[in-house]
């Protein structure tokens, strides 16, 4: 196996995209962030790693991503590419916050990577990938879905906030400032595109939002309704809205992820038409002891 590291989203994807294409639901984290990056859509404030796997025939058979400051999110991987892929993001993101990935890759690298480091490895999520190709309608409720406008920011980016305190955990909150700034260019972003999207009842209710599509899939996220409005069917009408739009407007197929310790969410998107493909774990990396050898001196032999 052989891994090759670059920062350049362009050279990644004219290497990895024909794997990365061949399951663009599984893989749709990776394809959408880097055809938003090299198209220059996102910038990161740090550079970002791309990392892809070759077999013995120079096949590609694997690959991930950093893009700060989110954790590191692996593809599927042979088993025999766990230590190559482990060497090389050890090298190129030492500093990483944490690693995403299906959960056999997720458990076969993270906890080596602890080791390697010294730094505390905790599970943060278990989560499951959903794919939808036809809504089912869910039960009818007042309201109707329209697209946000700029308007609408403030209330979106105080939504963003609250879905994040909701959805992170405290050890992760504590790593590191929220960044507020961030959320708030992405939104700009995509409200001017699009792609978000509220449940109106007299005013605002709840909200979603969308990727652009990859290889005609969809993802719908984040979804949020704040704690006043829930349990009134909202969130469901608004995901089923949002995802027949998208089928509406060309897509095969829309996914999102769900937090499996939230069996309300996966529940609402199983009765809309949502159905299963992967379960995902997320790991949280904490501070490296002091006395923690370098990755470099600490490689397994």
């Amino acid at each position: 196996m052989r891994c090759e590291i670059t920062s350049d989203p362009g050279e990644f994807w004219a290497t990895t995209a024909d794997f990365l294409l061949t399951d663009p639901v599984l893989n749709n984290v990776i394809l959408v962030n880097v055809d938003a990056r090299r198209s220059g859509t996102i910038t990161d404030p740090a550079p970002a790693s791309y990392l892809t796997v070759r077999d013995g025939s120079g096949a590609v058979v694997g690959a991930a991503m950093r893009t700060p400051p989110y954790p590191v999110y692996v593809s599927r991987l042979p088993a025999a590419a766990i230590e190559p892929v482990l060497d090389a993001l050890l090298e190129a993101c030492p500093d990483a916050a944490g690693l995403t990935g299906t959960v056999a890759e997720a458990d076969a690298l993270a906890p080596a990577w602890g080791r390697r480091t010294g730094r505390p490895v905790e599970v943060e999520m278990d989560g499951r990938i959903y794919r939808l190709d036809e809504v089912t309608p869910p039960a009818r409720v007042s309201g109707t879905m329209r697209r946000a406008g700029p308007a609408d920011l403030d209330l979106l980016l105080a939504w963003t906030v609250a879905f994040h305190r909701e959805a992170t955990p405290p050890a992760a909150r504590e790593a590191g400032p929220e960044p507020i700034e961030m959320w708030r260019r992405e939104l700009e972003r995509k409200v001017a595109e699009g792609r978000v999207f509220l449940w109106d009842d007299a005013g605002p209710v709840s909200y979603a939002g969308t990727s652009r599509p990859v290889a005609d899939v969809v993802r719908v996220a984040p979804v949020y309704t704040p704690p006043e409005h829930r349990r009134r069917g909202y969130a469901s009408a608004l995901v089923a809205a949002v995802s027949q739009a998208a089928l509406d407007e060309g897509a095969v197929a829309t996914m999102l992820y769900t937090d499996l310790a939230n069996p309300t969410s996966n529940k609402i998107y199983a009765a809309v038409g949502y159905r299963p493909v992967a379960d995902v774990r997320t790991y949280r990396f904490g501070r490296p002891a002091t006395d923690a050898i370098p990755p470099s001196q600490n490689r397994a032999s």
